[in-house]
């Protein structure tokens, strides 16, 4: 055996190892919550099944472990039933960003609707509701750690926007919802810590240090 393969062998070892450590489905397990999002690992790809009295949602992609770690990549996935939006844009003088936003639910404006800025762990940094008349409108000064602007309301398919997109410039976003089915997960990274993983258990901690039991469903 060539000291080269050898090298490689060692080298890819603990990569093997450690997406072995979690496989298999793993349903979420405690409180008023119980059964309501199920994990399942397979090789070195995930799906994350929410189902609720509401709506549900869906998403899917690849996962690694690391320094008991597990980070949970999330691929961008087509949504035929998605809510549709339009963005007129147009260099601003001052060199912020501005953003003034309809939204409607076919013709009707949407009183309440979630305006929320998230970083690149999708955690919301700080967000607006619109008015009666659908409407909402803020200029940001610092740009902090933005990377995606999301709409929402209950009952009906979010929208997600790049912040990239829309930053340096004045923004007109026109949003028309459509109503929920399956609310498909956008593009992201959520990273977890694992405080324990064996074939029955998987207990997870997230950014808010909030512990999710959840038990393997053999």
């Amino acid at each position: 055996m060539s000291l080269r393969y050898v090298l490689i062998l060692l080298l890819s070892l603990p990569i093997s190892s450690a997406i072995a450590q979690i496989a298999g489905k793993y349903v979420y397990s405690a409180g008023v919550d119980a059964g309501s999002r199920t994990l399942t690992f397979k090789g070195s790809n995930f799906s994350d099944q929410y189902t609720g009295h509401v709506s549900e949602k869906y998403g899917q992609g690849s996962f690694s472990l690391k320094n008991n770690e597990l980070y949970l990549n999330y691929h961008a996935l087509n949504d035929k039933d998605s809510s549709a939006y339009k963005i007129s844009a147009q260099n601003d003088p001052s060199n912020l960003t501005r953003l003034y936003v309809q939204i409607f639910d076919n013709k009707t404006p949407v009183n309440g609707a979630w305006v929320a800025m998230r970083d690149k762990n999708f955690e919301i940094l700080f967000s607006v509701t619109t008015l009666e008349n659908g409407t909402a409108s803020l200029t940001i000064r610092k740009l902090l750690d933005i990377h995606y602007i999301t709409f929402d309301f209950i009952g009906f398919n979010s929208v997600t926007i790049p912040f990239d997109r829309l930053k340096n410039q004045a923004n007109d976003i026109f949003v028309d919802f459509k109503p929920q089915k399956t609310m498909i997960m956008p593009k992201k990274t959520v990273v977890y810590k694992v405080l324990k993983s064996d074939s029955n258990t998987l207990i997870l901690s997230d950014s808010n240090r909030t512990k999710l039991l959840f038990k393997s469903a053999k």
